[in-house]
């Protein structure tokens, strides 16, 4: 079984459970499309990655969440998925209360009842993977998020995932360069997808970004944002890429 179809089937077990929980939403969100421009950075709360294990990270959500924040991030990605990202839900709600960010729920979403625990976390935005989900899902799922007024982050990998964010109409689109299968950077696709991304569309250059070379590349390309993942477990490249921000 594939990595996707692996996160997908723990996805919907996750999303199973939540029926026994009574969700209560939070009345505003905070805009994500509104704070990206001007090569924004998304700063993201990760603790594990399934190529990498455990990163050593000992400070709570809330902490870094702060440290981002002063440092000049734009909003803050927060890892849910528990297995692979050793990630919670409750550490959406732990970002929102220590900052005044946007917060994006990261994870393998595949079902509404995900994203309104999310919402009842204080998410304010939410991310969708095109390659794991067909069109109707898709459809259904960034629907059901934008009822609730929160902003979506639609990830594409590849050129038929493009054509998925297009046709449920992405504002915020998202080129991840990390292959899905092999788990291994592809490092041109960035440049690749950029000519090809729908006008008047936000742009977040995802992955493979632990440079303040590579943030001034990608705004030279023209993305408007970057979410930066597993570079912000150190803190010198934590300050190299907020300075060139």
């Amino acid at each position: 079984m594939g990595f996707l179809a692996h996160m997908y089937q723990l996805s919907r077990q996750r999303a199973a459970a939540m029926d026994r929980c009574r969700l209560a939403v939070p009345a505003s969100t905070r805009s994500m499309k509104d704070a990206l421009h001007d090569m924004a950075i998304i700063a993201e709360v990760k603790y594990a990655t399934p190529v990498e294990g455990d990163l050593g990270i000992t400070k709570k959500p809330s902490e870094l969440a702060a440290e981002y924040e002063a440092m000049g991030a734009a909003a803050i990605s927060c890892l849910t998925e528990p297995s692979f990202f050793s990630g919670r839900m409750e550490y959406l709600l732990e970002v929102r209360n220590a900052c005044g960010l946007p917060v994006l729920m990261k994870d393998f979403i595949v079902d509404e009842r995900q994203i309104r625990a999310g919402r009842s976390m204080g998410a304010d935005a939410f991310l969708l993977i095109t390659e794991m989900l067909s069109d109707d899902e898709l459809s259904r799922l960034y629907t059901c998020g934008k009822d609730l007024g929160m902003d979506c982050l639609v990830e594409i990998h590849s050129l038929q995932g493009l054509q998925k964010a297009v046709r449920v109409g992405a504002e915020i689109v998202g080129v991840n360069v990390r292959d899905l299968t092999t788990l291994k950077i592809v490092p041109d696709r960035h440049e690749q997808m950029f000519g090809l991304l729908p006008e008047g569309a936000v742009k977040v250059a995802e992955s493979g970004i632990s440079s303040g070379r590579r943030i001034e590349e990608l705004k030279k390309v023209g993305y408007d944002a970057a979410l930066i993942g597993r570079a912000m477990a150190r803190k010198d490249i934590r300050e190299e890429l907020f300075g060139c921000g």
